[in-house]
């Protein structure tokens, strides 16, 4: 009754209340919280029931602001705006009020004065539930063959609930059932005569397991069990699963047990923006709590799925030297990066991610079963039924996709979608301060090492020239003997200082645009062959060994010797860090339109704790420095630039001992 009272008018707070001596006692309440919820009764001084009492008629007030009534003591409760309407027994009297509470000023409209009225005309014509408080008294003469008018106002209120009740007798036979539990669990006019069997083939419970006959809410309520707010699962052929909360009911008169009412509540929704709630919850823990951007995918995606109950999630990030995009997490089934349904790459408009990719619009497929504008036929294979793609943007372009699989068909594309989106653009917001952090710690070290640079590998050049200049200068007798020699160190030291010029003007020319790439059809394998050539003599000198693996031909449409520089760098540093008597590799194919080159070497190697900082301007390893190998820190940050300038990209790997580089290029 008082969950019919609230929903009735539409607030949050009904009430039942009795009259108790001084105090007015809450025989139902819905919505109540904090002590008056526990203590379940008020003083009638302090209650706006006194008004309705004295004045026997309805009492609406749409702003209590200035009543002092309007915060019970220690209640804890606010009450904003109030209407109650009496409650008359069998014989008239009154005994107690049906009350509607708002926490906020509102209008009461006629309608709504109306509806109350109704609930309360309905709970004075149960006489049972206020046995205590009244007299005995005959009933009130009828005409024969018609339905008593309590039960008129109490069908009409049970037909107006949105709540699923049934009720049945002492012996689980069901008694009736409201429209809104048809509707619910899809019944035919006809409820099946055993209460513990209805939709038994449908309601599994918390977990997803079958319910047996004696769990059923009203088996459970019979037998005098206390059912309140348990979880149930509906499952209907072909619709979405819906999340039911069950309270059940005995009721017994004198000791002996009549029956069992069940009010079954569809918390879909509630429970939805609870798994909403938890999943940002967990994808902003993640974000602060993640280093890199490999471990906040693997988290991000892990969270997404878990909260929302979906059995499958992935991560696509772009890759822009071969226009497509690339796994960067899965979850599928409880298990984190298994291969799931991902592929290798995705291009522009392929597969549910491609197509997300390229559009930049989320992409919801309702039913997986029918879908025709993409190929889905692994996630059919799996049997699932509902897919949901978004775009992950950072600034304006879209670096990924975030995509989910779900394994029941759901309905609520509105809110999932804004769901979505809004954890891509943490995701996407995420992925642009680590870049900028990255640049900031980058911009910080550049400045060190270019000191260092100054102060070794600037300074110890121009050392040399002015001291042997000075030399030839303050004795021009040795000009005869030692002057070849001297002029020999001079002219080496000059062209070391030259290398470390070309290269930072280099750099700055390719990074901001002034330096243009003058693109030709050219053979990056005769290239390669030309620069291990160039580099021959050099590794004859340090025994070491050089190894190729060259197509005949790559064409290549690029800069030619742009491209050189780029492969002398890389090739000259292979050699030059390798140990006396190494091997280097080098490998090129190429592969769905992107050449492919690695040179690897057996060498040195880069320090774990140091091997981020590798493409860094002026860096130079630990390893190199001890080892007193010769360098700038120049030379692979010029390389990466005119990779990136030819739309590719450069990357490292560590073969412990030594380092692998490798260049991936578009042909086109």
């Amino acid at each position: 009754m008082a969950r019919a009272a609230a929903e009735s008018v539409d607030v949050p707070i009904g009430l039942v209340t009795l009259i108790d001596g001084e105090w007015m006692r809450f025989a139902g309440a819905f919505g109540l919280v904090g002590p008056l919820a526990e203590s379940r009764r008020i003083l009638v001084s302090e209650s706006f029931c006194q008004d309705v009492v004295a004045r026997g008629e309805p009492v609406v007030l749409r702003d209590t602001a200035d009543d002092p009534r309007c915060r019970p003591a220690g209640a804890g409760v606010r009450v904003g705006a109030y209407m109650g309407v009496p409650v008359r027994g069998p014989n008239g009297a009154i005994v107690g009020v049906v009350c509607a509470v708002d926490g906020r000023p509102r209008e009461w409209t006629p309608a709504e004065i109306g509806a109350l009225r109704g609930v309360a005309t309905a709970a004075g014509h149960l006489p049972r539930l206020f046995a205590d408080l009244l007299p005995e008294s005959p009933d009130p003469p009828r005409v024969d063959n018609a339905a008593p008018p309590h039960s008129l106002f109490l069908q009409a209120l049970l037909d107006s609930l949105n709540t699923a009740v049934f009720a049945c007798d002492a012996a689980g036979y069901t008694m009736f059932g409201n429209p809104a539990l048809q509707r619910m669990l899809d019944l035919a006019d006809d409820l099946p005569a055993d209460a513990a069997t209805l939709a038994g083939d449908r309601l599994l419970d918390a977990d997803g397991q079958p319910l047996p006959h004696d769990r059923h809410p009203s088996a459970r309520a019979l037998a005098g069990e206390p059912v309140r707010d348990v979880v149930l699962r509906l499952v209907r052929p072909g619709r979405p699963h819906r999340t039911l909360i069950a309270n059940a009911e005995r009721i017994t008169v004198a000791g002996a047990v009549l029956g069992a009412v069940v009010a079954l509540h569809d918390a879909t929704d509630q429970q939805r923006a609870q798994r909403f709630r938890e999943c940002a919850l967990a994808v902003s823990r993640a974000l602060v709590e993640a280093d890199r951007i490999a471990d906040a995918s693997r988290q991000v995606v892990d969270a997404v799925a878990r909260s929302l109950h979906w059995p499958h999630a992935e991560l696509w990030l772009a890759d822009p030297v071969i226009d497509a995009l690339r796994p960067a997490a899965s979850w599928t089934d409880g298990e984190p990066d298994r291969p799931g349904l991902m592929a290798e790459s995705l291009g522009p408009g392929v597969g549910l991610a491609g197509t997300t990719w390229q559009t930049g619009e989320p992409v919801w497929v309702p039913d997986i079963a029918t879908e025709t504008r993409f190929d889905v036929e692994g996630a059919a294979r799996r049997k699932l039924r509902t897919a949901l793609a978004v775009p992950v943007r950072s600034a304006e372009a879209v670096v990924g996709v975030l995509a989910l699989y779900a394994d029941t068909l759901d309905e609520d594309r509105v809110a999932l979608t804004a769901h979505l989106v809004g954890i891509a653009a943490h995701l996407g917001h995420y992925l642009e301060r680590r870049r900028a952090e990255e640049l900031a710690l980058q911009l910080a070290r550049t400045k060190d090492d270019f000191l260092a640079l100054v102060g070794h590998e600037l300074r110890t050049p121009l050392t040399s020239i002015t001291t042997y200049a000075q030399l030839l200068t303050d004795n021009p007798d040795c000009w005869d003997t030692d002057g070849p020699q001297l002029l020999g160190v001079i002219r080496r030291n000059t062209e070391s200082l030259q290398a470390i010029i070309n290269d930072l003007l280099d750099l700055a020319g390719l990074e901001s645009g002034h330096i243009s790439i003058r693109p030709a059809d050219t053979d990056l394998a005769e290239l390669t062959r030309e620069g291990i050539d160039t580099v021959r003599a050099a590794a004859d000198c340090r025994e070491v060994t050089v190894v190729a693996d060259l197509p005949d031909r790559v064409p290549l449409h690029g800069d030619p010797q742009r491209l050189r520089q780029m492969l002398d760098n890389v090739l000259s540093n292979a050699v030059k860090y390798s140990h006396r008597g190494g091997r280097v590799t080098v490998a090129l194919t190429e592969e769905a339109g992107v050449a492919k080159l690695s040179v690897a070497d057996h060498g040195i190697g880069i320090p774990p704790d140091e091997r981020d900082r590798l493409f860094q301007r002026f860096f130079r390893s630990s390893t190199a420095r001890d080892n007193g190998v010769p360098g700038t820190g120049l030379g692979l940050v010029v390389t990466r630039a005119i990779v990136e300038r030819h739309g590719g990209r450069i990357s490292a790997t560590h073969n412990e001992p030594g380092t692998t580089m490798v260049i991936r290029l578009p042909i086109a």
